[in-house]
């Protein structure tokens, strides 16, 4: 009546107590609150103080003959807001997560598809000419174009571990070329591998780097060409187009001894010939490499890594 409305909202203030207090006293308080707020124009204050009424007596309406019309207007506004609230919490805790983007599995068997690349021979050539992995004299000489085909089947382990069985097969135009390729029949040589594969970066990145190393086995071309065997190493990355379907871009090098296998050359220092060859930068090795090769992997099995499997 005094218009005291700060002075009301601090002694009713005192009556919310709880434990101190019937739940009707309370309620009485927090009404007496919300009347003082709605003639200060608190309407924070005001909102507070009905939903804690709200909270105490969920079926809690103003009397319509005691009560402002405001105050029951207020109230139910109030009821309505926390209502609505409620609504969306419940549909927000129920709601199915979002897809998440597409991530590589991780583990179980995976195969390499449409592998081509460019084919390398770094070996033994004539007095003149030194080799090495990027000089591309195989496009202006030999027999045919430098390309070949891969292919591979591993078994991913989930430590980012994978044994791979893998194959190239291709035409190294040069190979044999200091012999004139009189002495063997063709330039194409086929590259059994057994691999290790280390793949970096936490399972389930959405692009993979890679690196390969393992033993290779190299034959081909007849005559006195013969088989050799060596070390390989290549890397490459791996990028998923979905769960299962990958895009890779990879290099590999694969070195083989004796000297003489796969180009049926190999001339010891203590032999002299007219014109001997020159070596490679890899020195007694020969190597039939993949300078860059592109293709597709497709997974089976495993489950999807990082957060997908998770969802």
């Amino acid at each position: 009546m005094n218009r005291n409305y700060q002075e009301a909202v601090t002694l009713a203030s005192q009556c919310t107590d709880r434990s101190a207090f019937d739940d009707e006293i309370v309620i009485q308080a927090y009404r007496l609150i919300t009347l003082a707020s709605l003639r200060q124009g608190a309407l924070v204050q005001a909102r507070s103080a009905v939903t804690n009424i709200l909270q105490i007596d969920p079926g809690y309406t103003a009397d319509p003959v005691n009560d402002p019309p405001a105050y029951d207007l207020f109230v139910s506004l109030v009821r309505r807001e926390e209502n609505i609230e409620n609504t969306a919490d419940a549909e927000t805790d129920t709601e199915e997560p979002s897809p998440a983007p597409p991530r590589r599995n991780e583990g179980g068997l995976f195969l390499k598809l449409i592998g081509v690349g460019l084919s390398d021979y770094t070996g033994d050539l004539p007095v003149g000419t030194t080799g090495h992995p990027f000089d591309f004299q195989e496009a202006s000489t030999g027999f045919g174009a430098p390309y070949l085909f891969t292919a591979e089947l591993g078994y991913e382990f989930s430590s980012n571990l994978a044994l791979v069985l893998g194959v190239q097969t291709g035409n190294y135009p040069i190979v044999g070329y200091s012999t004139g390729n009189n002495d063997i029949a063709d330039s194409w040589r086929h590259t059994p591998q057994l691999l290790v594969r280390y793949t970096f970066g936490a399972a389930g990145e959405a692009v993979a780097a890679y690196l390969d190393a393992g033993a290779n086995v190299t034959f081909g071309g007849g005559g006195i060409a013969s088989p050799g065997f060596g070390p390989s190493v290549g890397g490459g990355v791996d990028i998923p187009l979905s769960n299962t379907w990958s895009f890779f871009v990879e290099s590999r090098f694969n070195f083989t001894l004796p000297d003489n296998a796969i180009d049926g050359t190999s001339y010891p220092e203590d032999v002299q010939v007219e014109r001997p060859p020159k070596g490679s930068i890899t020195g007694p090795f020969d190597s039939v490499n993949q300078l860059l090769g592109i293709g597709l992997r497709v997974r089976f099995g495993g489950a999807a890594s990082g957060s997908a499997a998770q969802e």
